[in-house]
């Protein structure tokens, strides 16, 4: 079951610590809107870093030579707040997929995004590396229509839901204010 119970650790990896979030410095198209990201798995949280460093690298936010051992996973506690609004997705499910392609192409499923805008948290499988294929092809209109119950269903098979790890969105300052910083670990150290 997805879910935030109060003192879970959460994870986020990164090129660098992240003690202090800043909503500003999150990037908007990623697959439960704009906000800070983090997930149960430390290992899948390790995992990114590797692909964190070369974006950032591409992007020329780090310098060419910055090493991969660098990067860190910070971990976060969760303190729950029932004032919080949170939505969770327990499946790759149409609903989530539909939410997941709203948030890639503003195009497609404006309404349902709009239902959801008012959620603090927003958690549900991850769509990673090796699903973005099947993601973009479905949101260009290469399987067919994007909504329709054979190609909806055809992508979701096609996810291998069973497989995908979890992410929660944090989208709000409010919701922020939950998360306290426990500490960084370095990749190098892992790796």
């Amino acid at each position: 079951m997805i879910a935030l119970p109060d003192k879970i650790l959460l994870y986020h990896g990164s090129f660098t610590a992240i003690p202090e979030i800043q909503l500003s410095k999150c990037s908007p198209g990623l697959d439960f809107g704009k906000g800070f990201y983090v997930t149960t798995s430390f290992e899948q949280a390790l995992g990114y870093i590797p692909a964190a460093v070369k974006k950032n690298i591409r992007r020329k936010r780090l310098p060419k030579d910055f090493d991969v051992k660098d990067g860190c996973v910070s971990v976060y506690q969760f303190h729950a707040d029932p004032s919080l609004l949170i939505h969770c997705f327990q499946t790759a499910d149409v609903d989530w997929l539909h939410f997941v392609a709203s948030n890639r192409n503003n195009w497609l499923f404006q309404e349902y995004r709009a239902e959801l805008e008012r959620f603090d948290i927003i958690g549900g499988k991850i769509a990673d590396d090796s699903t973005a294929a099947t993601l973009n092809a479905y949101i260009s209109g290469d399987y067919g229509t994007p909504g329709t119950e054979r190609i909806d269903r055809f992508t979701i098979e096609s996810l291998l839901p069973n497989r995908l790890k979890d992410q929660f969105c944090f989208r709000t300052e409010r919701s922020l204010q939950v998360l306290e910083y426990v500490r960084s670990e370095r990749y190098g150290n892992h790796r």
